[in-house]
C-alpha cells in the first residue's frame, strides 16, 4: 500500500495532519498568486493593455517597442533571480539629458530603467535594525535589440447580420511590394545594410541565415531591384531639386559591370552630382561618353565643379554652364612630382596649403564675407602663385611630373581663381569625391554589379540614402516611413529626405514615443 494513504487511527493525530497538510497548502496558494501577479505585472509592462476595443496603433512600430522591452524585462528577469532582488521595468517621461564629464547620451533616444530593490526578508541590517531607503545608485549603458519577426496582419470581417450580405472587411495598408515577403521595416533594413554598410547579398543571406531566415540573395536582389522602381520618383525629384541650383559638384567613379550587353565584363560608371545642401543624385551609364553629362546639363547654366575630364568641355559654352575647377586635384599632381623634383613641388604644395587654410577660417561666414576675405587674403598670393608658375615653367620640362603638374595649373588657371570672387564656390570638388566614396568602398565588398539593372538600382537607392544623411535624418527610420506612404502620396517632392524632414519626421518621433508610452501606461 502506498505509504501516503496510511492515516494514523486515533483522531487527535488527524486533527493534526490535517491542519499540517493544510498550511502547507496555503503557503503554496500564496506563492502561486505572487507568481500570477509578479507573471501579471510583467505581462502588463511588456505588453501593455490588451482590449480588442483600444484605438488600434502603428502594429509594426509597437511590435519592435514589446520585442525590445521584452528582452530588457527577460534579462531583468534572470539576474533578479541570479542576485536575488526584486527587478522592475520602466519607462519614465523623456527628459534633456544633463551634460556631464562624459559624452552625454542622445537625447531622442527612449530611456528604459530596470529598478532593482532588495527584498522584504533582506532589509534587515547586522544589528538588527530595518534598513531604509534613502536613495540610489545609477549607471546609464546604450543597449541594442535587433530581431526579425512575422508580422501577421489580421483584417476582422463583417457582414449584416439581416440580409447576410455587405460584407466589409476592416481597412489597412496593403504590402508594399505586391506579394513580397519582406515588410517595410525589413526592406529598410536591408538597404541600409546593402547601400549604406557595404555588404553584399552574398553576406547578407548568409547572416540572415544564421538567423534562421531562408533567404536567398536572389530574393533579396529582386526586392532591392523593386523598392528602387518604387522610389525613382523620389530620386527623379532630387535630381530636378539638384539641376536648380546654382552650383553643382560632379564627379565619376568607374565599377565593373559582370555582364554587358555585348557579353563578358566591362568597365561602367556611376556619376554623382550634388548641391550644397547635400541633395545627391547618382546615375549609372555603361561607359564614361560625355552623353550622360551633356544630357544631365543640357539646360544647366549654373557654376559647375567638376575635374579637368574633356567630357565637360562641351558645356563651358557660352549660355551653358561656368567652370569652377579644383585645387585638390592640383595638389595631387604637385605630391605626385614630388619624388622626381621634391624643392619646387614641395614649395606649390605648401603655397596650396595656405589657400586651404584661409578656407578653413572662412568656411562658417556668409557668402559675401567669405568672398570678401578670399579677396583680400588668397588674391595677393593667388597672383603670386601665378607668377611663380610662370617661371617654373621656364625651368620645368612639360613632361616629367612636376612640368605636367605645372602645365595642369595653368591651363586650368581661370577655372581655379573662380571661386576667389563667390562665397557660394567651394575651393575644391572634395564633395563630389567624398560622394563617391562609399561605391569605391562598397565595390571593394560587393566587386561588381551583375547586370546593368543591378547599377541603376544602387544609383536610386543610393540617391535617397545619401541625401537623407546630409539632411540629418536616419535613413533606416526614413526608408521605412516613406515606403509605406509612397503608395498613396500624389506627390513625390513631399517625399524627398529634406521635404520628410520638415513634413514628416517630428510625426513619426512623437508617434514612436507615444507607443513606448502606450506599451507600459497602467
Amino acid at each position: 500500500m502506498d505509504r501516503a494513504l496510511v492515516l494514523p487511527h486515533d483522531v487527535a493525530s488527524l486533527k493534526t495532519l490535517v491542519l499540517s497538510h493544510r498550511q502547507t497548502i496555503d503557503q503554496q496558494r500564496e506563492e502561486i498568486a505572487r507568481l500570477e501577479h509578479n507573471n501579471q505585472l510583467l505581462a502588463k509592462l511588456v505588453f501593455g493593455k490588451s482590449s480588442e476595443k483600444r484605438t488600434p496603433i502603428a502594429t509594426d512600430l509597437s511590435l519592435q517597442g514589446n520585442l525590445f522591452l521584452k528582452e530588457i524585462a527577460a534579462e531583468a528577469a534572470r539576474l533578479a533571480e541570479q542576485y536575488k532582488v526584486v527587478a522592475t521595468i520602466e519607462v519614465p517621461a523623456h527628459q534633456r539629458q544633463k551634460k556631464g564629464r562624459r559624452s552625454s547620451f542622445p537625447e531622442h533616444l527612449p530611456t528604459v530603467r530596470t529598478v532593482c530593490e532588495l527584498k522584504e526578508e533582506d532589509r534587515m541590517c547586522a544589528c538588527g535594525g530595518e534598513l531604509k531607503e534613502f536613495g540610489e545608485e545609477t549607471s546609464r549603458e546604450l543597449e541594442r535589440v535587433e530581431t526579425t519577426v512575422v508580422h501577421e496582419i489580421a483584417r476582422k470581417k463583417y457582414a449584416c447580420a439581416t440580409c447576410k450580405e455587405g460584407v466589409v472587411t476592416a481597412p489597412w495598408r496593403g504590402r508594399v511590394l505586391e506579394k513580397g515577403l519582406l515588410g517595410p521595416g525589413f526592406l529598410s533594413h536591408v538597404i541600409t545594410e546593402r547601400f549604406g554598410n557595404h555588404l553584399p547579398y552574398y553576406r547578407l543571406e548568409g547572416k540572415y541565415k544564421a538567423e534562421g531566415l531562408d533567404l536567398s540573395r536572389s530574393v533579396l536582389c529582386e526586392s532591392m531591384a523593386r523598392c528602387a522602381e518604387l522610389l525613382e520618383p523620389i530620386a527623379e525629384e532630387i535630381r530636378k531639386e539638384v539641376l536648380q541650383s546654382d552650383v553643382i559638384h560632379t564627379d565619376d567613379t568607374p565599377v565593373t559591370l559582370a555582364r554587358s550587353p555585348g557579353g563578358g565584363s566591362r568597365q561602367a560608371r556611376v556619376w554623382v552630382y550634388l548641391n550644397r545642401e547635400g541633395r545627391t543624385w547618382y546615375e549609372f551609364t555603361e561607359s564614361r561618353k560625355r552623353d550622360g553629362p551633356a544630357r544631365v546639363f543640357a539646360d544647366f547654366q549654373g557654376f559647375l565643379q567638376a575635374d579637368a575630364y574633356g567630357g565637360y568641355d562641351g558645356l563651358y559654352l557660352p549660355g551653358g554652364a561656368t567652370e569652377v575647377a579644383c585645387w585638390a586635384h592640383v595638389r595631387r599632381k604637385f605630391v605626385d612630382a614630388e619624388p622626381t623634383d621634391s624643392t619646387l613641388a614641395k614649395e606649390a604644395v605648401d603655397r596650396i596649403r595656405i589657400l586651404f587654410q584661409i578656407e578653413e577660417a572662412a568656411k562658417n561666414l556668409s557668402d559675401e564675407d567669405r568672398a570678401a576675405i578670399r579677396r583680400e587674403r588668397a588674391g595677393p598670393l593667388l597672383e603670386e602663385f601665378k607668377a611663380w608658375l610662370d617661371l617654373a615653367e621656364l625651368q620645368a620640362l612639360p613632361k616629367p611630373p612636376f612640368g605636367k603638374a605645372v602645365g595642369y595649373a595653368k591651363n586650368q588657371w581661370a577655372a581655379l581663381t573662380r571661386y576667389r570672387d563667390d562665397g557660394r564656390l567651394a575651393i575644391s570638388n572634395n564633395a563630389a569625391e567624398r560622394a563617391l566614396r562609399p561605391l569605391a568602398v562598397g565595390r571593394k565588398n560587393w566587386l561588381f554589379f551583375q547586370r546593368e539593372g543591378g547599377g541603376r538600382t544602387a544609383a536610386i537607392l543610393m540617391s535617397l540614402l545619401m541625401t537623407a544623411k546630409a539632411a540629418g535624418i536616419h535613413p533606416g527610420d526614413y526608408f521605412k516611413d516613406v515606403l509605406l506612404r509612397i503608395s498613396t502620396c500624389t506627390d513625390a517632392r513631399l517625399l524627398t529626405p529634406h521635404a520628410w524632414k520638415s513634413h514628416f519626421e517630428a510625426e513619426v518621433t512623437a508617434r514612436r514615443n507615444e507607443i513606448l508610452e502606450k506599451i507600459l501606461a497602467a
